[in-house]
């Protein structure tokens, strides 16, 4: 009787544990199409504080006049829409300027930050694209 309860225990253990592993890493980047980003700049944005995003936007235009190509298509994603993010299994706290290289995170700047500190880590990551 124990053996019937044991090998049910012992696969719902095992599931548990694999389920709790599934957490993708956050330097990872999903799309709903599983489409490959080779790569892509990222803007997360939440309108309703969009006086904390001053700066990012002053960046992002500074960014854009330094590095029109790789800027082109810059994507930009709304943390407070209601259907699901369908860009990331985790995403940043908003704002946020993410930089995707073959589906893999190479740059984050998240939260508060001045303009020099937004622009620095995502020029070094985007320069060689050009």
């Amino acid at each position: 009787m124990k053996h019937i309860f044991t090998l049910p225990m012992l696969l719902i253990s095992t599931m548990l544990l694999l389920t709790s592993c599934d957490y993708i890493s956050s330097n990872k980047v999903v799309l709903a199409e599983d489409q490959f980003i080779k790569k892509q700049v990222i803007f997360f944005t939440d309108e309703r504080n969009l006086s904390k995003e001053i700066p990012y936007y002053d960046a992002i235009i500074e960014l854009k006049k330094k590095y029109p190509d790789s800027l082109k298509h810059l994507k930009v994603v709304s943390l407070n829409t209601e259907e699901p993010n369908t860009i990331t299994d985790s995403p940043p706290t908003s704002p946020a300027i993410v930089v995707v290289e073959n589906n893999q995170v190479i740059c984050k700047v998240e939260g508060h930050n001045v303009k020099e500190d937004i622009i620095k880590p995502v020029s070094s990551a985007i320069q060689k694209w050009d």
